[in-house]
């Protein structure tokens, strides 16, 4: 009986997801999913919307139906997928009980040009027999059906008896000797088959690279997104949170202001987590015919006869190419993708009732999503008087006086992310300490003090020659890390999804500089004293 391990490879991929039984005539679809013909033609018959079983892409245009008699040409222009077909006769081979075709006995090896199983005595004598001395016998315990098919030798389409040596670039054609002398003489550029087959199965392990980075690629889009939808949550949370303790000190007089703003937030939440949902689905999509397409590819290389071979890389190429610009095009959507931040006005609060319509702000702010590498913040026009932009944003650096030098992120934390400054320009005259840290007010409605060497009252956690954590001082060693930096030296801050800010500095993490960080926050560094000019350097996610 023929052994679970010598088909079991083989057994999910050669079954159709329709009949759920061995491929027959298989299909390649557009979306590189396969099926039987007869099973597709079915489908089309009573699902005339004419998409994929598996993924609803679309196999075919519903309005090619009435160019024709019916869906057989649509079906039959389709490629078939010879790979698939060898794959299934070498399952079929090895599934039969293995026995000696000669002397019924149990078998032990096959023959690769002739399929047949034989006993050790009739292998030997296969294997001396002038007629079959030069067929390939390998033993059948180790034998798989894809190496079984990828063994098959390549026998002419029309003269069955003949070998198949040589390729028509022409006619995209297997051919033997007879049929290139009979009706391929004028075509130009015969090669030899196994050259041509070398060639394909370059371009398809190429494809297979490609197909296999896009969905590398995709699949950390995807975990990012996952990450998004993580943080977007605990945003929110704690945006929620703040707007309820706000509106506990205001009482009865406040209540319609918690409900709207609750409102607003939940809704901002719904927006992101819908876009991020979307834009997740066209990925997975798209993923998905990466996937299909590449074990497609993979398949043929390692399944396959040389005339296979070519055939697949001839329906594979022109739908590889498209589908690779299609995945970088949807990599762009990631650009749609936003971020809810709350604000909190606590002025407004000691007014109450009067400015109760302004106390809280909810926005959608776009943020980059999957674009690690790329320097996708930079410094709010909101800053220090003495400090000049350039670099579009990118460059910072205070032109006079030695305060008025603050500078804050012009976008919210993503946790888990480093923001990090470049000292570009430190005058060796005095050696203080570098203010850093993170402010919980939005940049567009901050107030900036000449300096934050002595903390930044409530609106924000600080580290200088002290820790102050909103307007109260707390005992931390972490200050000499920011103390008597030299040029070059790279500074950053970093909030984890435990609510903790970190201070980094030349890559290294150098600790938890305060806890229960309120988000939304924004980094800020103040360029002060010595400190004359900082650059942004990309975000790094941390794991």
């Amino acid at each position: 009986m023929a052994t679970a391990a010598s088909t079991s490879s083989a057994d999910s991929d050669t079954e159709c997801s329709v009949c759920h039984e061995l491929f027959k005539n298989p299909k390649l679809l557009p979306c590189a999913h396969v099926l039987c013909r007869h099973c597709l033609l079915s489908w089309l018959a009573s699902n005339p919307e004419a998409l994929c079983p598996l993924c609803r892409g679309a196999i075919a245009d519903p309005k090619e139906k009435s160019k024709t008699k019916g869906w057989e040409e649509v079906v039959d222009a389709l490629p078939d997928d010879v790979a698939m077909t060898a794959l299934v006769e070498s399952t079929r081979v090895l599934s039969q009980d293995h026995v000696c075709g000669g002397c019924k006995t149990a078998a032990v090896s096959i023959c690769l040009n002739c399929n047949d199983m034989m006993c050790k005595s009739c292998s030997d004598l296969h294997t001396n027999f002038s007629a079959t001395r030069h067929h390939k016998v390998e033993d059948l315990s180790s034998m798989t059906a894809e190496e079984l098919a990828a063994s098959q030798p390549d026998h002419c389409s029309v003269h069955t008896c003949k070998p198949c040596e040589l390729f028509c670039p022409t006619h995209g054609a297997a051919i033997c000797h007879l049929c290139a002398s009979a009706k391929h003489r004028a075509c130009p550029d015969l090669t030899e088959l196994a050259e041509a087959a070398d060639k394909s199965r370059e371009e398809l392990s190429q494809m297979v690279t490609s197909l296999l980075t896009e969905e590398q690629q995709l699949e950390e889009a995807v975990a990012e997104l996952e990450r998004h939808l993580e943080a977007t949550e605990k945003v929110v949370q704690e945006a929620v949170a703040e707007i309820d303790r706000t509106c506990d000190k205001l009482e009865n007089s406040v209540k319609e202001c918690r409900r709207r703003l609750k409102k607003m937030t939940l809704d901002a939440k719904a927006k992101v987590k819908d876009t991020v949902l979307a834009v997740k689905v066209t990925l997975l999509d798209h993923r998905g015919r990466l996937t299909s397409h590449r074990r497609v590819a993979d398949r043929t290389t390692r399944g396959t006869n040389n005339r296979g071979m070519c055939d697949v890389t001839r329906a594979l190429r022109d739908r590889v190419k498209d589908i690779l610009v299609t995945c970088g095009q949807r990599r762009a959507d990631l650009k749609s993708v936003s971020m809810v931040t709350l604000t909190i006005d606590a002025a407004v609060v000691a007014r109450i009732e009067k400015e109760l319509s302004a106390l809280g702000q909810v926005k959608v702010k776009p943020v980059s999503i999957g674009t690690r590498q790329q320097q996708d913040w930079r410094f709010h026009t909101n800053h220090g008087k003495n400090i000049v932009l350039s670099n579009d944003g990118l460059t910072a650096e205070r032109v006079k006086d030695y305060y008025n030098g603050i500078v804050v992120a012009d976008q919210p934390m993503v946790p888990d992310v480093l923001y990090e400054v470049q000292l570009d320009n430190v005058d060796k005259q005095f050696i203080v300490h570098l203010p850093c840290g993170v402010v919980l007010t939005d940049p567009d409605h901050l107030r900036l003090p000449g300096t934050a060497y002595y903390g930044w009252g409530s609106e924000a956690v600080v580290i200088s020659h002290a820790v102050f954590n909103r307007g109260h001082k707390e005992n931390n060693n972490l200050n000499k890390a920011t103390h008597g930096l030299p040029e070059g030296t790279r500074v950053g801050v970093m909030v984890t999804t435990k609510a903790e800010l970190h201070l980094w500095v030349n890559g290294s993490d150098r600790g938890v500089i305060a806890t229960t960080v309120p988000t939304p926050c924004f980094a800020f560094f103040d360029l002060r004293d010595t400190y004359n000019k900082a650059s942004v350097l990309p975000p790094r996610h941390v794991d």
